[in-house]
């Protein structure tokens, strides 16, 4: 449905579609050829953008087309009713010397109020700082302060996006299909004492402060730039890598690596194998493998009424299905990205929002649940079902599927 037609229903929801799509055809046309001239008349008085600034540009430029959509309903309408409106007069009249005076006359308006303005006021500065910052970029110096509590879900996530006040809801699982609920201080989960080192705990800092925006944007609905995206990948990766779960599975994989390869008891020296560990940081190829099927898979937020979803101390899942890649993140209570196992050729400026029925919301939910190593955090009124527990890899395909043939037509 174009944005004339759904301006078209929210006036008078109960005009005919037959109705709504024979004027919307007409004024559709006049808003795209408004729209074209306006850019053609722009691009005279805008030189180089930085690409960083093209997802931005096409959120204004989407609000502009929904601004002159509006305008073009409201002056065409005047107080006509749809099924008077004949489409072929509508049409001479829209675009014969007067229509086309009009429609001049507004994207050469539009471009000097809107768009151009936009540009001298915003992009053009914001593009001369990225391509000055490119050409002199600032040194990162990483600062380690001694740190006791490493803590692998960072404090600022838990604070802002699972805490209630001061407070979060733990829960804990008994093996048993039960689980313990408990009120505890934001601050007393989700960390192991000296985990690693000063240094990687400095580093992963910055990793964290690099997302906050780009994920906040994500929540928003806002067009999200291939490095700020990179920015929410590096967040994710890093918080599976730092896991204490995913560490220990990797450290008994790494004990024969290097007992064979490096012998002289250096398996059983836990500073040693803390720092090979460490040394997967300085690996390109590592980070990249597993980065990239992110990059270019579907990336889908799924949105729930309920706060279902639960943030598990593994933080996230990772797994394979058809031989890619797919992740779950939550975000929120309410809010789970879900990257489908689907590549796509091209990094979308937006990822796809659905809204979730209460089977896949609790589909997700249990996933992220049977994925918890031994607890979980929640909404205060979270109520958990272990009858969901059951065959989480099935739960898993669900998932996937149900989300797939959604977007499938996106």
């Amino acid at each position: 449905m174009s944005m004339i037609s759904s301006i078209l229903l929210e006036i008078n929801s109960d005009s005919r579609l037959s109705d709504v799509r024979r004027v919307s055809a007409v004024w559709d046309d006049v808003v795209a050829l408004i729209t074209q001239k306006m850019l053609e008349y722009s691009s005279k008085h805008i030189s180089e953008v930085h690409i960083n600034l093209r997802e931005e540009m096409a959120l204004e430029l989407a609000k502009l087309i929904l601004f002159i959509s509006e305008k073009v309903v409201l002056d065409r309408l005047q107080g006509r009713i749809l099924t008077d409106i004949d489409e072929v007069a509508e049409r001479a009249e829209c675009f014969n010397k007067d229509g086309l005076d009009k429609i001049e006359k507004t994207a050469l308006n539009v471009a000097n109020s809107v768009w151009v303005r936009i540009y001298n006021e915003r992009w053009k500065m914001k593009s001369e700082a990225i391509a000055k910052k490119e050409k002199n970029p600032k040194k990162i110096k990483i600062t380690p302060k001694p740190v006791e509590d490493n803590h692998f879900i960072p404090k600022s996530f838990i604070r802002r996006y699972w805490s209630s006040g001061q407070y979060i809801f733990k829960f804990t699982k008994d093996g048993k299909g039960n689980v313990k609920k408990d009120k505890i201080g934001r601050g007393q989960w989700g960390f192991t004492k000296n985990l690693y080192s000063d240094h990687l705990e400095a580093y992963f800092g910055l990793l964290e402060g690099d997302a906050v925006h780009p994920m906040q944007m994500l929540l928003n609905v806002e067009p999200l730039n291939r490095p700020q995206r990179e920015f929410l990948i590096g967040f994710m990766i890093i918080q599976r890598l730092r896991n204490p779960a995913f560490m220990e599975a990797l450290k008994c994989q790494m004990i024969s690596i290097v007992a064979s390869n490096v012998g002289g008891g250096k398996e059983q020296n836990e500073e040693y194998m803390r720092l090979a560990y460490e040394s997967l940081y300085q690996h390109n190829d590592f980070y990249d493998k597993l980065a990239k099927p992110i990059l270019y898979s579907k990336w889908v937020v799924v949105r729930s009424e309920e706060p279902i979803f639960v943030l598990s101390d593994t933080c996230n899942i990772f797994g394979k299905h058809c031989e890619c890649q797919y992740v779950i993140m939550p975000f929120t209570p309410t809010d789970c990205l879900v990257v489908l196992p689907v590549p796509v050729p091209d990094i979308p400026i937006v990822p796809h929002y659905v809204k979730a029925d209460m089977a896949l919301a609790k589909d997700i939910s249990a996933a992220l649940v049977a994925n918890a190593k031994n607890e979980f955090i929640a909404d205060e009124g979270f109520q958990y079902d272990d009858s969901l527990q059951k065959e989480p890899n099935k739960i898993i395909q669900r998932i996937i599927l149900s989300i797939t043939k959604i977007t499938a037509d996106d």
